[in-house]
C-alpha cells in the first residue's frame, strides 16, 4: 500500500526492491527490464535525492548497513504492507513484491507453501529449502537448512527483508539467501485486534498488545492468532493456533536485551496431494481419491525460545551474545501402498518425528572512520527421534501400525565468519566475508529385523562461504557487483530415504556447490524506488528430487547446473492519489551437463537419464506482479488491483510434462476511520475464477505434479486499535 505523500522516502509503505544481477546475453528480458524502468514518472528522475538519513538500511549478521553503501541484492517489507488489505496467513501474499523471488501457494497447509529466491528452493517437498529464515533472532530454518514459513507472525513483524546473492551466502547453509523478520518496539501502550472471514468457510482472529514501562527501559509485544479453513479442494481443511511475545531491556545507551518466545499448533491437517493432468484436466479443483483412502494428514506442534543481548559498550564498538532453543513435533499419514510397505526396507507410511535444537552465538564489531570489521563464531546442536510405522492395521487404512523404523539422528554445527567492509572514498564501499562451517550427521538405527540391518552411519562435511562485493553510490542511488561461492548440505530429510528404495540415510548425497555473480543498480527518489540486476550462477552437485511418492521424496546429485536471469523492480507514485508497484523475473534455469540416477519403483529398479539442456524442474522462467492503486485525498480509502502472472513450469528432471503458464487478479479495498482505531477491508482472490496449477510437485512418481491454485475466493475483514494512526 501507498498512503498519501509524506516528506520522507518511507511514506511509499511499500516494500523497497533491491535487484541485481549479471548476465553474458543481452535479449529480450533485457528489453523488459529497460522498459520497466522507463515507465518511471519523469517526476522521479528530476527531484533531488532523500537526505542520507532517510535511507533503508539491511542487517547482515549483526551489521547494519545504509543501503548506499550495500553492494547486494536485498528487499525490504515494511509491516504495514504485510498487513494492509492482507489474510495474514502466508508470506506469499508479501513476498511476490520482491524481484527474484518466487512463490508458488500449494494451497495446501500440510505442506506449506514453496518460496523460491533465484530457482533455488524449487525442489522442497513441504517447507522451505535453500533459503535461511530468521524471525526475530531465533532461526526457523534447522542447522540442516530446512525451513517453515508458517512460523513468521506476520502480524506482529515490522519488516521483512529479502537477502539474495553472493552477500547473502554469509548466512549460511542456504544458496538462495535468506529472509530476516524482525519487530520493532518503539510505540507505547497499544492493543489490536482483527477479524476476517471468507470463502471456503475460511477466517482468523488475531489480537495484539503492546506496551511499556513508566521509564520505557522495557517494552513488549504479544500477539495470538487462530486460523480455520475447510480448503479449496475436498480432503484440504487445516486449523492453526499461534502465539509470538518478544520483550526489550534497555538498561542504558547502546545495551539491549531481546527475549523471544513462541508457539504454533497445527492440529491435523488434511492433505489433498496432487493430481495427475487427466485428474487436474477432468476436475481443476478435485482431489485423489487415494488421499481420502488413506486420510493424508499432518500435524506439527512448534515451540521456540531465544534470548540475545547486545553492547555498545565504546564509541565504534560493540558485541553480542544470543542463545535459542525450538521443539517440533510431526506426524504425518502418508498415501504409500500395502503391497510397497511389504518390503523388510520399507519405512512404512507414518512419519513420526520429534526435534529438539539449540544453538548459541556470539559476535564482536569495530567500526572506523573508514570501515568495520565483524566476527562471529556461531554453534548448534540438533536432535531427532524418526521413526516409521505402517499406516494400516489389517484392511484398515490411515491408522498406525507396526513400528518399521526407530532411529535417532544428530546434527552438530560450529561455524565462524568475518566480514570487513572498507570505504575508501565517500563514495564508495567494499565488503567481504568468509564463513567457515563444519557440520557433524549421525544416525542411529535401533530397528534391526531380517532383511532390514544396521543402517547406523556418519557424516561430515567441512564447507566454506566466500563473497565479495563493491558499491558506488550516485545522486540518488548506487550501482554494484558481488561474486561468492556457496554451498548446501543435504537436509536430514534429504538423507532420510534411498532413490533405491534401500534402508538407512542416504549416504550417497553429497553437498552442492554454487558460485555466483551479479551487477544492479538501484534508485530511491521522492516519487518511489526502483532496481535493476542480472545474475548467473554455476552450481555442481546440485541436490534434486529423485522420486517423490504418495509424499515420501528421495534426492540425488544433478551434474551441473547454471542460473541465468534479470530481476527489476519498481514501486512509484504517478500522482499524490495514484501509486503501483511492478517486478518482473526472468530466469534461465538448466542442466549443464547430463545425470542419471536410480530409483525403485513397484519394486522393480530404474535408471533415470536427464539430458543437457533440460529445464530445471518447479522453476518459471519468467513471472511477476503488479498493482495499480488509488487513494483519497486523505488517505484513508484505498483501491488496488493487483496481477499475477507466470510462465510455464517443468514438472521433472526430464520436462515430460509442463504446468501451464497462467495469469490472475485481486482487488483490494482498504478503509480507515477517522480517529476511532477502526478499520476494515475487502478483497476478491482470482477475480475471473481462473484455473491454473498453483505448484508443482517435482519428480512426482505417480505423475501428480499439478497442485491446483484456489479458484475465486472473497474475503471481508474488519479490525480495531485503541491507538488511532
Amino acid at each position: 500500500m501507498i498512503g498519501p505523500p509524506r516528506d520522507d522516502i518511507s511514506a511509499h509503505g511499500i516494500g523497497r526492491p533491491v535487484c541485481v544481477a549479471l548476465s553474458r546475453r543481452a535479449g529480450p528480458p533485457s528489453a523488459i527490464a529497460l522498459a520497466c524502468l522507463l515507465a518511471l514518472p519523469p517526476a522521479m528522475a528530476q527531484q533531488a535525492p532523500p537526505s542520507a538519513t532517510t535511507l533503508d538500511t539491511v542487517e547482515v549478521l549483526g551489521a547494519r548497513h545504509e543501503l548506499s553503501g550495500f553492494p547486494g541484492s536485498v528487499t525490504v517489507i515494511d509491516g504495514d504492507t504485510l498487513r494492509a488489505g492482507q489474510r495474514q496467513v502466508s508470506l506469499s501474499e508479501a513476498l511476490v513484491r520482491a524481484p527474484g523471488i518466487t512463490v508458488l501457494d500449494r494451497q495446501n497447509y500440510a505442506q506449506d507453501l514453496q518460496v523460491q529466491s533465484r530457482g533455488f528452493g524449487a525442489r522442497s517437498t513441504f517447507g522451505i529449502r535453500g533459503i535461511k529464515l530468521i524471525v526475530d533472532g531465533i532461526p526457523s530454518s534447522a542447522l540442516d537448512g530446512q525451513g517453515q514459513a508458517a512460523s513468521f507472525p506476520l502480524s506482529a513483524l515490522d519488516r521483512i527483508q529479502v537477502l539474495r546473492g553472493p552477500l547473502a551466502l554469509q548466512y549460511g547453509n542456504a544458496a538462495g539467501g535468506a529472509i530476516v523478520g524482525e519487530t520493532v518496539l518503539d510505540g507505547g501502550h497499544r492493543v489490536d485486534v482483527d477479524a476476517w472471514a471468507g470463502s471456503n468457510a475460511s477466517g482468523r482472529l488475531a489480537t495484539g498488545i503492546e506496551g511499556a514501562s513508566d521509564d520505557d527501559a522495557w517494552r513488549w509485544k504479544a500477539l495470538g492468532s487462530y486460523f480455520t479453513t475447510d480448503g479449496d479442494r475436498p480432503h484440504s481443511s487445516a486449523e492453526r493456533a499461534q502465539v509470538d511475545t518478544i520483550a526489550q531491556w534497555v538498561p542504558g545507551e547502546g545495551q539491549r536485551l531481546r527475549l523471544v518466545a513462541g508457539g504454533l499448533h497445527q492440529p491435523y491437517t488434511d492433505d489433498p496431494l496432487g493430481l495427475t493432468r487427466a485428474q487436474w484436466q477432468r476436475d481443476p479443483h478435485g482431489t485423489d481419491p487415494v488421499a481420502e483412502l488413506f486420510d493424508t494428514r499432518k500435524r506439527i506442534d512448534n515451540g521456540q525460545a531465544g534470548a540475545r543481548w547486545e553492547d555498545a559498550y565504546a564509541t565504534g564498538r560493540e558485541y553480542w551474545l544470543g542463545g535459542y532453543g525450538v521443539t517440533r513435533d510431526v506426524v504425518q499419514f502418508l498415501a504409500i501402498p500395502i503391497a510397497a510397505q511389504r518390503a523388510p526396507t520399507s519405512a512404512g507410511g507414518v512419519i513420526d518425528l520429534g526435534r529438539q535444537s539449540s544453538g548459541v552465538e556470539a559476535g564482536h564489531r569495530w567500526d572506523g572512520e573508514h570501515g568495520a570489521l565483524t566476527i562471529g563464531a556461531e554453534a548448534g546442536w540438533l536432535h531427532e527421534q524418526r521413526r516409521g510405522y505402517e499406516n494400516f492395521v489389517g484392511t484398515q487404512l490411515g491408522v498406525r501400525g507396526r513400528l518399521r523404523r526407530d532411529e535417532d539422528n544428530r546434527i552438530r554445527s560450529n561455524e565462524a565468519y568475518v566480514l570487513g567492509d572498507l570505504r575508501p572514498a565517500d563514495d564508495w564501499t567494499v565488503l567481504g566475508a568468509v564463513r567457515h562451517a563444519r557440520l557433524h550427521f549421525s544416525s542411529d538405527d535401533h530397528y534391526i529385523a531380517p532383511g532390514n540391518g544396521d543402517d547406523s552411519g556418519s557424516l561430515d562435511y567441512r564447507e566454506t562461504a566466500a563473497s565479495l562485493g563493491v558499491a558506488r553510490a550516485f545522486g540518488h542511488g548506487e550501482v554494484f557487483a558481488s561474486v561468492g561461492r556457496g554451498f548446501e548440505t543435504p537436509t536430514v530429510t534429504e538423507l532420510a530415504y534411498r532413490p533405491d528404495g534401500g534402508a538407512g540415510l542416504n549416504f550417497d548425497l553429497q553437498p552442492a556447490h554454487f558460485d555466483s555473480a551479479e551487477v544492479g543498480a538501484r534508485w530511491r527518489l521522492h516519487s518511489g524506488d526502483a532496481s535493476i540486476a542480472a545474475y548467473r550462477i554455476d552450481g555442481e552437485d546440485e541436490i534434486v528430487p529423485a522420486d517423490n511418492r504418495g509424499g515420501r521424496a528421495s534426492f540425488a546429485n544433478a551434474g551441473r547446473t547454471r542460473r541465468e536471469g534479470i530481476e527489476a523492480g519498481i514501486n512509484a507514485r504517478l500522482h499524490p492519489q495514484w501509486s503501483y508497484v511492478l517486478t518482473v523475473n526472468w530466469l534461465r534455469a538448466r542442466f549443464t551437463e547430463p545425470f542419471s540416477y536410480r530409483v525403485a519403483s513397484g519394486g522393480v529398479e530404474q535408471l533415470q537419464e536427464v539430458d543437457a539442456g533440460n529445464r530445471i524442474p518447479g522453476i518459471p522462467q519468467a513471472d511477476g506482479y503488479a498493482e495499480l492503486a488509488w487513494n483519497d485525498a486523505s488517505g484513508r480509502i484505498i483501491a488496488a488491483v493487483e496481477a499475477r502472472a507466470s510462465d510455464r513450469i517443468a514438472t521433472d528432471d526430464r520436462n515430460t510434462d509442463h504446468a501451464p503458464g497462467y495469469a490472475q487478479f485481486a482487488l483490494r479495498l482498504q478503509w480507515r476511520a477517522a480517529a476511532s482505531g477502526w478499520r476494515a477491508f475487502m478483497r476478491v482472490d482470482n477475480v475471473f475464477d481462473r484455473e491454473f496449477a498453483g505448484s508443482v510437485i517435482v519428480n512426482e512418481g505417480n505423475a501428480r505434479y499439478f497442485e491446483p491454485g484456489a479458484g475465486r475466493g472473497v474475503t471481508v475483514g474488519i479490525g480495531w486499535s485503541d491507538r488511532p494512526q
